[in-house]
């Protein structure tokens, strides 16, 4: 529908499609609405959808042997998930849960493939997408394997700041930012570690905390240097 549009056209996955394609993207679409703590599908289940969030949160975990969580990632508004699943059945690798009462546009396979076959500069869009969130998922890895638990809740931190966070002269504020336990669950760690670790990182001016608010400085000086 044509009021979807511009949300739509704020992914980047849509981007580089002109308004015919746009036009064509919103009338296979629909909007439906999940309450918090929604499990909008589990790890394993088959999948043939793609999501974009219009209002609200998702995030998407897996869960080790023991029913430990790792936060993968946390989608807010304009953002999306499920795209593989519209090339072919897929079992999802991971549980995708809302985090608050979210509006979430969703696209079926059998549409997303009709506008492939129709439409190069689409198809081009979304090759170059899948392209830019498998080089996230790598740095995401080497994130992992080479930083100390301090290093890896900075940088954490500063990929939230960058995706949704307010630049205000030479900081960044996230005005409304993850808990520790959502720190702990995304970077592999306990909350009193990350306790212990935020508290570290505000002693060496890295970054200051007001409730859920976090402002990222820069880094002036060697001994600034986080590892």
């Amino acid at each position: 529908m044509k009021e979807y549009k511009n949300s739509i056209r704020n992914v980047g996955f849509f981007s580089a499609l002109g308004e015919h394609e746009l036009e064509m993207v919103s009338r296979i679409a629909y909007a439906k609405t999940f309450d918090k703590g929604y499990q909008m599908f589990e790890e394993g289940e088959k999948r043939d959808t793609l999501y974009i969030v219009l209002k609200g949160r998702v995030k998407v975990s897996v869960y080790d042997e023991n029913g430990r969580e790792y936060i993968l990632d946390i989608i807010g508004k304009d953002g999306f998930f499920g795209e593989l699943s519209l090339f072919e059945e897929l079992s999802g690798f991971a549980t995708v849960m809302t985090l608050e009462t979210s509006d979430l546009l969703v696209i079926r396979r059998n549409d997303f493939m009709g506008l492939l076959m129709e439409n190069p500069t689409f198809a081009v869009s979304v090759i170059r997408e899948l392209s830019t969130r498998l080089r996230a998922a790598n740095e995401k890895l080497k994130t992992f394997a080479f930083l100390g638990v301090e290093g890896r809740i900075l940088k954490y931190l500063t990929g939230i700041g960058e995706r949704s966070g307010v630049k205000v002269k030479d900081r960044v504020i996230i005005e409304n930012g993850p808990t520790q336990v959502e720190i702990a669950s995304a970077c592999g760690c306990s909350r009193e570690t990350v306790s212990r670790m935020i508290k570290s990182l505000v002693e060496k001016g890295r970054i200051s905390v007001l409730k859920k608010q976090y402002t990222l400085r820069p880094v002036y000086s060697p001994q600034n240097r986080v590892d």
